[in-house]
């Protein structure tokens, strides 16, 4: 495994795993959780220690219990989980409170990433639920802090305000909607940029599964090390053990200057 450094010295592993359907009847999004364990423990084996959530997700207990199962210390496995702006009364300290404790609660005392979910319209929404973050960082509750789906502007309006810079941006990125600038920007602003989605939607699989025959890599594997290459941790999701190992295994090969514009072609 590789790392990304982000800039409070928190190292953060280049490849996690995406969960938004562990833990599920069907491993269907909208699903009853039934607790099974499994595909993470496949993970586990398969070496990521990156575990992304949400409390939309419905599956923090999954996530912690899977933890256990495996034998693995808390400490071993960086958990990212998100606090929504929707069904959710953004007017009520405590129903915030609340909402950010019980993801503390369930890991055991702390959250290592912590994120907003969604950004509201409204910048000084935003902000309010961003400075209830700012206070379980500066407690030591969170680890990292950060947002998902923002902006360009309103990762701006956040930066002018904050007391603590955001760390994170995890936003869809795929061949369909690379998010150039906005990586960029966030790069620019060592605001760590990171994939979910990042296998799907991909408009040329042919071209990736071709440049994949130089390296022995399959066309998932080209993708995802173009986007490390580049800066982007990805969190591809996967329940099968061994494409999960396939996503994972992308550390042994460099893609060259040629490949990497023919990616950036597919856009």
């Amino acid at each position: 495994m590789e790392y990304l450094t982000l800039y409070n010295g928190f190292k953060v592993p280049l490849v996690g795993i995406g969960t938004n359907t562990f833990g599920k009847v069907d491993n269907q999004f909208s699903a009853t959780i039934n607790m099974d364990t499994k595909e993470l423990l496949y993970a586990y084996d398969n070496g990521y220690r990156l575990v992304d959530t949400a409390i939309m997700y419905r599956n923090e207990q999954v996530i912690i219990k899977s933890i256990k199962d495996s034998n693995l210390d808390r400490k071993d496995v960086i958990v990212t989980s998100k606090i929504p702006t929707k069904n959710i009364d953004l007017d009520s300290e405590q129903a915030m409170n609340q909402m950010i404790q019980s993801s503390i609660d369930i890991f055991e005392s702390y959250v290592d990433i912590y994120l907003i979910h969604h950004p509201s319209e409204d910048n000084r929404v935003n902000l309010k639920i961003w400075q209830k973050l700012e206070e379980k960082y500066l407690s030591g509750q969170f680890k990292v802090i950060g947002v998902s789906n923002f902006s360009v502007e309103q990762l701006k309006y956040l930066m002018q305000h904050a007391k603590i810079m955001p760390m994170m941006n995890q936003i869809e990125s795929n061949p369909a909607n690379w998010q150039n600038e906005l990586i960029a920007f966030c790069i620019q602003n060592d605001i760590a940029p990171v994939a979910w989605g990042p296998l799907d939607p991909v408009p040329n699989k042919e071209l990736l599964a071709q440049i994949g025959k130089a390296y022995n890599k399959s066309w998932a594997q080209v993708l995802l090390k173009y986007q490390v290459m580049r800066g982007v941790i990805v969190i591809p999701k996967s329940h099968n053990k061994e494409r999960q190992f396939e996503n994972i295994n992308i550390f042994d090969f460099t893609l060259s200057a040629l490949d990497i514009k023919k990616i950036e072609g597919l856009a």
